[in-house]
C-alpha cells in the first residue's frame, strides 16, 4: 500500500503551500510589470506612428510620383 506523503514527511504540507503562495505572490508581480511595460509600449508605438504619419504627409511629393501608403496591409 502507498504511505500517505503528508503523514510521511510531517509539516511538508505547510511548506509546499508557503511556496506556491510565494511563488503565486512574485507572478502576479511579474504580471503586473508586464502588462505596465505593454501598455507604454503601446503608447510608444502610437506615438512613432502619429509622428510617422505627420512627417509622411509633409513630404513634398515630386509630379507624376504615385502615393504609397507604407502602412497597407502592414500593421
Amino acid at each position: 500500500a502507498a504511505a500517505d506523503p503528508i503523514s510521511v514527511l510531517p509539516g511538508s504540507l505547510g511548506s509546499w503551500c508557503h511556496e506556491h503562495d510565494t511563488m503565486h505572490e512574485r507572478l502576479d508581480i511579474i504580471e503586473e510589470k508586464v502588462i505596465k511595460t505593454v501598455e507604454h509600449l503601446e503608447s510608444e508605438v502610437k506615438s512613432l506612428l502619429s509622428i510617422i504619419s505627420e512627417t509622411t504627409s509633409d513630404l513634398p511629393t515630386a509630379a507624376g510620383t504615385p502615393l504609397i501608403d507604407i502602412f497597407d496591409g502592414k500593421y
